[in-house]
């Protein structure tokens, strides 16, 4: 198996077609992993790191698999924030998976004097990186750590939207139905779904300005550099896809919540709301949840992803929770 490092952007870019290609048909596929996705981050956020980008190609000169990295802060780290990326892995085809992850490994292993370790963020429990990485670590005595991070919880999807009330279960059913005559009774309500790019971009305005106003730790988000130009770079660049919608809740024509989903594959990923505070009595977000679920339902998604977090209000509809790791390794020290 034929290793490249890319470390220039130019390079980076030239290879998006390879890039998705191999990840629509490996068991990683998600919009965190697209070349759009690391397009954008890197934009924004990769002025103080160096990438290194490793693409293993197989002996027919297929790509194989790939590993997003960048080096930064003295670690090999994936090309991601805690603060955005919900999701992060590498890449590979099935066929090859173990063996691409022997070629990762002697490529930590030969480089490893560029770093002093490898730090891994927001792993599913799904992925086969934890227990091959860990178990490659123990074979070459490494020191790791893996740990769960956080919780993602995750929304399987009925047949049909009565068949998701049934299963709701009384009391829930009978607290939807009270917020939503509280809503109804505010008068002339309506939600538009955005899609298209032309109007997504004005659209995002209007979110970030709910976003920063809902609360002090929403400003401070706000104010970290790159932030607000990586949600329009990544809302162009997933809209061309017709990866991105936005939800907008309106009473009479005041914007009062937004809700930014990502309709992939056969998963609609809720990644973040906003509501004006002075509605907060009426509970916003549980009115854009729940037309966006039934909207996915709609679509034929088989599931909701909630995404990070164990707020309260994702398990309202029955979402389960799936666990996220982190994963950090580093040689030992020889013994003089």
């Amino acid at each position: 198996m034929k290793v490249e490092r890319i470390t220039t952007y130019e390079r980076f870019v030239a290879v998006k077609k390879e890039w998705n290609t191999l990840l629509f048909r490996s068991g990683q596929n998600s919009p965190f992993l697209t070349h759009q996705w690391f397009d954008a981050w890197w934009k924004c956020f990769g002025q103080n790191g160096e990438l290194e980008i490793l693409f293993f190609w197989d002996d027919s000169g297929s790509l194989a698999g790939i590993a997003p990295l960048m080096v930064f802060d003295a670690a090999l780290r994936f090309m991601a924030s805690h603060e955005v990326t919900d999701y992060c892995d590498f890449i590979s085809c099935v066929d090859y998976r173990n063996e691409f992850y022997e070629h990762l490994w002697d490529h930590f292993q030969v480089d490893f004097s560029r770093f002093s370790f490898v730090e891994l963020i927001n792993i599913p429990e799904s992925s086969p990186t934890l227990s091959s990485l860990c178990g490659l670590a123990a074979r070459q005595e490494w020191e790791y750590e893996a740990h769960e991070s956080e919780s993602a919880p995750i929304l399987i999807l009925p047949g049909s939207y009565d068949e998701l009330m049934q299963n709701l279960g009384r009391k829930n059913r009978h607290e939807l139905r009270r917020k939503t005559r509280k809503w109804e009774s505010l008068g002339n309500i309506r939600i538009e779904r955005i899609t298209e790019s032309e109007k997504l971009s004005p659209a995002i305005k209007k979110f970030v300005s709910l976003h920063k106003a809902s609360s002090p730790a929403k400003q401070e988000f706000w104010q970290k550099p790159g932030m607000t130009e990586f949600f329009y770079e990544l809302v162009h660049l997933f809209a061309s896809e017709s990866w991105a919608e936005l939800h907008m809740l309106y009473v009479e024509d005041r914007s009062i919540a937004a809700l930014l989903s990502f309709p992939y594959e056969d998963t609609e990923y809720f990644y973040n709301i906003a509501f004006d505070r002075e509605y907060s009595a009426y509970s916003p977000g549980f009115f854009l949840f729940d037309h966006a679920i039934k909207q996915a339902i709609a679509k034929g998604k088989n599931a909701v992803d909630f995404l990070r977090g164990r707020e309260k209000y994702k398990y309202f509809f029955g979402a389960k929770e799936s666990k996220i790791y982190s994963l950090k390794l580093k040689q030992k020290e020889k013994k003089r």
